[in-house]
């Protein structure tokens, strides 16, 4: 049951477009290439659709509880920080659907360096893109708190961010994302792929020229397999995590529009 939840919830997570091209491609490692794949413009908000499963134990067993929501985000203001660097706020507002109003959900920063692009939300911060852009690169996008650290998922606290490891894998790639929408020259982060006994982390995130973030993907997930197997691990280890997961989340996120 489980199973056909999530393949319901998230029918195709990528269609792969043809490009025809054999030459690899490149952008430039230069800081218009940030400024290009993360544009910082106040006033201009995107629009995400945005699907989540949350885990929650009951007295009968674990529970996947959907939820589907419409985000925007805008950055607001600008204001100089004791660095002396330029940092954007930005507002996220969440509504369940077109006939309902958005709601506040939270505030975040970015900060564009000449290397790197910062975000910071729920006192986290994360390095989202380095230079150079290229297939390979790869860096600590947690270098600012203890990626061991747990975080609430729900009822529950994880680990979330433990074992992540962020690189490009595709660099100048042509893409449909299931919204429809296509797109030229995306670039893909690969941020976490964990799959052991006891933990799932898959994560990776897409941006694309003059639209920055397009598409997020997060499956966090832990078993202690006493839910499924009573702590017998030589049972529980080749179950799939939608039977022998305890706790977790799983979210996916998708650019509508760009105003």
């Amino acid at each position: 049951m489980k199973s056909k939840l999530i393949s319901l919830l998230f029918p195709s997570l990528l269609i792969l477009l043809a490009t025809g091209c054999e030459e690899e491609v490149l952008t430039p490692a230069t800081e218009s290439a940030l400024e290009t794949y993360y544009p910082l413009e106040l006033n201009r908000p995107a629009y995400y659709r945005v699907d989540s499963i949350v885990l929650t134990p009951t007295v009968s067993g674990i529970r996947y509880d959907t939820a589907r929501v419409e985000a925007r985000e805008t950055l607001v203001e600008t204001f100089v920080g004791a660095d002396g660097a330029l940092v954007f706020r930005g507002e996220r507002w969440e509504r369940a659907d077109e006939s309902q109003n958005f709601t506040f959900k939270q505030t975040f920063t970015v900060t564009r360096t000449a290397t790197a692009v910062v975000r910071s939300e729920d006192n986290l911060s994360f390095t989202k893109l380095v230079l150079p852009l290229r297939d390979g690169v790869r860096w600590d996008g947690h270098t600012a708190f203890d990626a061991s650290r747990d975080v609430a998922v729900g009822p529950e606290f994880l680990d979330v961010y433990n074992g992540w490891a962020y690189r490009y894998t595709n660099t100048g790639e042509q893409l449909t994302l299931p919204t429809g929408l296509q797109l030229d020259s995306v670039v893909t982060v690969d941020q976490a792929a964990i799959d052991n006994l006891i933990d799932l982390r898959s994560a990776y995130e897409r941006y694309a020229p003059g639209r920055g973030l397009v598409e997020r993907f997060l499956d966090a997930r832990h078993t202690q397999c006493r839910e499924c197997c009573n702590g017998d691990t030589a049972s529980c280890i080749d179950l799939p995590w939608d039977e022998k997961a305890e706790k977790g989340i799983i979210i996916h996120q998708l650019l509508l529009r760009r105003e």
